[in-house]
């Protein structure tokens, strides 16, 4: 090795040239003396020549002939409790709401940026849900806790919209969040800050901010947020979201087209496969820690998911949830392609309960698609086919979510559960009608008992059970004079006045 010093011999944009024999290392850090902050890490290097990917906010400081010098530092990623509810740059100094340097003194855990993937017999296979709040998804597209899961679609169909709903869904579970921001514009960043401070889900959430000013920074931030999810997955489940990949899969192919690397298919360069695989397959379930569940977001053109980099990802994640634009425009929120999302866990993470109702009323509604065009006639169709177009109506309605939702997987399984009875087809207000039964089953005991024995999937008479729940809704509409039509087969001891009158309190009819 000779230790002479390399020199900058050019600079393009970020990324610097250096020339002068030295013992490049992959990854390797350098610096220039006289100027601050100037960390340069080597992306490509030949005996005598190397190209370092620099920070844009130092490049203007940088001149050719400048003596560069080996930083000695190792590439690790310290986690601290001061990081939840802010924002942070990918140095981990706070940004956001108030500027601050977080103190070495203060880091509970450390990780490599650029870590290995896990080890085969260090994970588990996948046994729990993680539920997202949208009813489809957690129904028909489960989740598992562990799982890698691409949210792809065209601009503005509602991809963030997804995860940020999945974010608020896990503050009662106590379930860490991480959001890598990658090139996003500040409003946008701000406006996610106020939703996850709005529903209290920000304490358990870290923000990183990679600016689209800084190539840098967008680069290393999917890999810093990675980090930061195996430190806190020691203790605790972790949700981490990449916001998006697209962006930087082109800062990735702007690299390479720099520094003089072959590029190959959409001018990307062939290891751009490895840059995502290795990243996105730290995620997991593991024996010897908690979960880490990655949903990493890509942005297609025209519904293109056959480009290089969406294929490349789909082929590393275990599914895909596709947003369609043409749902989008009509109106019909979220807008999630159903029979193009897929999820490769299946059923294996949900209860034999949610499984058997999600069976069912995944073909319900697929029958309802193919019959769809029969509801625009004016005719008069026979039981079963005017029991089918109600029943995929009312999955259709359940599927609408506008806004940001909260539901427990109790109010999947019970609305699932009424669709499938038919109980609330005369119902005026559903969502009337299911306050009130959540609202019964945590203060009724009876009403508790047979939920828990569907819940768990205990044997039970499923006509008495139906019965049981389309009494109670009568015996409501009848004290606030609904005048629901509810068709009962059986009818049970009616509810004493002074029960009636507190469930009437908690419902706020009374």
């Amino acid at each position: 090795m000779n230790n002479n010093n390399p020199k900058i011999s050019a600079i393009f944009d970020y990324v610097v040239e250096v020339t002068g024999k030295y013992d490049y290392r992959q990854r390797q850090n350098f610096y220039v003396e006289n100027v601050l902050g100037s960390k340069m890490m080597v992306l490509s290097a030949t005996e005598d020549k190397a190209f370092l990917l620099a920070n844009s906010k130092i490049v203007e400081n940088l001149k050719i002939g400048d003596e560069i010098k080996e930083l000695h530092v190792e590439n690790n990623v310290f986690t601290s409790k001061l990081h939840f509810g802010k924002i942070i740059d990918i140095n981990g100094n706070i940004i956001f709401p108030n500027k601050e340097r977080v103190s070495d003194q203060i880091i509970e855990n450390s990780a490599k940026i650029f870590g290995t993937v896990h080890e085969l017999m260090k994970v588990k296979t996948l046994n729990e849900q993680l539920y997202t709040g949208i009813t489809s998804i957690d129904l028909l597209i489960p989740i598992g806790k562990g799982q890698r899961q691409l949210i792809i679609g065209d601009r503005q169909t509602g991809k963030t919209h997804l995860v940020v709903n999945t974010i608020l869904n896990q503050a009662k579970n106590n379930i860490k969040c991480i959001y890598v921001a990658i090139g996003q514009k500040r409003e946008d960043l701000s406006r996610l800050y106020q939703t996850l401070k709005e529903f209290n889900a920000l304490n358990n959430t870290i923000i990183i901010d990679a600016p689209a000013t800084s190539a840098y920074e967008q680069y290393l931030a999917p890999y810093i947020g990675m980090a930061h999810a195996e430190n806190l997955s020691k203790k605790d489940d972790v949700l981490i979201i990449f916001d998006d990949l697209t962006k930087h899969a082109n800062i990735f192919r702007e690299m390479a087209l720099l520094t003089d690397k072959p590029v190959g298919k959409e001018a990307m360069p062939g290891d751009i496969f490895f840059a995502h695989s290795s990243l996105l397959e730290r995620a997991g379930s593991f024996k010897d820690r908690k979960t880490i569940t990655a949903l990493p977001i890509l942005k297609t053109i025209d519904g293109d998911i056959t480009s290089l980099i969406s294929s490349n990802i789909i082929s590393i994640t275990d599914g895909q949830i596709i947003t369609s634009s043409d749902l989008f425009d009509s109106g019909k929120l979220p807008a999630i392609d159903i029979d193009l999302s897929v999820s490769r866990t299946g059923s294996s993470v949900q209860s034999k309960t949610i499984t058997k109702v999600a069976g069912e009323i995944g073909k319900i509604f697929r029958a309802y698609k193919r019959h769809l065009k029969l509801a625009l006639l004016d005719f008069d169709f026979n039981k079963e086919t005017t029991n089918l177009l109600y029943k995929g109506e009312m999955i259709e309605k359940m599927f609408l979510q506008r806004g940001y939702s909260l539901y427990s997987p109790r109010f999947v399984l019970l609305m699932s559960k009424l669709i499938l009875w038919g109980t609330l087809k005369n119902v005026k207000n559903e969502q009337k009608a299911m306050m009130f039964l959540n609202i019964l089953i945590d203060n009724n005991q009876q009403a508790n008992d047979i939920f828990q024995k569907i819940q768990n999937n205990f044997q039970y008479d499923e006509n008495i059970v139906k019965n049981f729940f389309s009494y109670a809704l009568l015996q409501y509409s009848n004290a606030l004079n609904l005048n629901w039509n509810i068709k009962v087969d059986h009818e049970f001891i009616d509810f004493k006045k002074e029960d009636m009158d507190k469930l009437l309190k908690l419902t706020g009819d009374k």
